[in-house]
């Protein structure tokens, strides 16, 4: 077949190949918040643990990778601490041919305030007068378009993504109902959440005096949380990246 029977043969539309969802990739992208120290950074690290998934680079912007030391030992740490920083990080990841199967950002929370931080840095060198503690409505659209810009970039990288965030709760004025969700300003949480295939919301309970994690991946009137593939339990107790990764993708 020459080169150009095979352009006009060629499933596509608009230039763009078209072909069967199952030929694509089966990676993983996922976010998980909570509240400090339910797990999510530990659960993020039990990828290392899974052929398919290691290795794994952990990108650490919170400060906080001494739970995987001892535990998750092989996972590769990058501590990043500027918008510059994770800018750099990107871009190389994204020009090489990838070294990590998984990468994981911890986390979106803190993600935030460094691109905060630089706007507005960049923003007083520019005008001295303003207070670098004070960002107005333009600033934060700048903030949100950057943070909506690193998550797409990450999730589309040929790798498996997971990001964290800490948890914030909005409640109700009226009813007085709660709202677990990402801490993220504004509608980042809900826009955020929307990027990606898998959202859940990790928690502990006591019982019986015994310490247990639990990951909820549906949504409820007090949790936002989804998952795309539709074969998750509504709560994962104990949960880790093996037993996720073979209920998603059956592998």
């Amino acid at each position: 077949m020459t080169k150009e029977e095979e352009v006009l043969t060629a499933n596509t539309l608009g230039g763009l190949k078209v072909e069967p969802v199952s030929n694509r990739p089966q990676s993983l992208n996922m976010l998980v918040y909570g509240d400090p120290g339910v797990g999510k950074t530990v659960l993020a690290g039990s990828a290392s643990e899974i052929d398919i998934m290691s290795p794994v680079l952990f990108i650490d912007v919170e400060g906080g990778t001494m739970s995987l030391r001892n535990k998750y030992p092989n996972v590769d740490v990058v501590r990043v601490s500027s918008w510059q920083d994770m800018t750099a990080i990107y871009n190389d990841i994204a020009s090489a041919e990838p070294k990590y199967k998984t990468i994981v950002i911890d986390s979106l929370t803190e993600i935030q305030k460094f691109s905060m931080y630089n706007i507005m840095r960049d923003l007083v060198n520019a005008d001295p007068d303003r207070d670098p503690d004070v960002p107005g409505i333009r600033e934060w659209g700048k903030n949100a378009e950057q943070i909506r810009r690193f998550v797409r970039a990450f999730r589309d990288l040929p790798v498996n993504t997971i990001f964290t965030a800490l948890a914030a709760q909005d409640k109700d004025q009226k009813t007085g109902a709660v709202l677990n969700r990402p801490y993220l300003s504004g509608k980042l949480a809900s826009e955020v959440a929307g990027f990606l295939d898998i959202v859940c919301f990790m928690y502990i309970r006591i019982v019986d005096g015994d310490v247990r994690r639990l990951m909820l991946t549906s949504s409820t009137d007090s949790c936002v949380a989804k998952d795309r593939s539709d074969s998750l339990p509504p709560v994962l107790e104990e949960p880790d990246m093996k037993t996720i990764h073979q209920i998603v993708t059956g592998n």
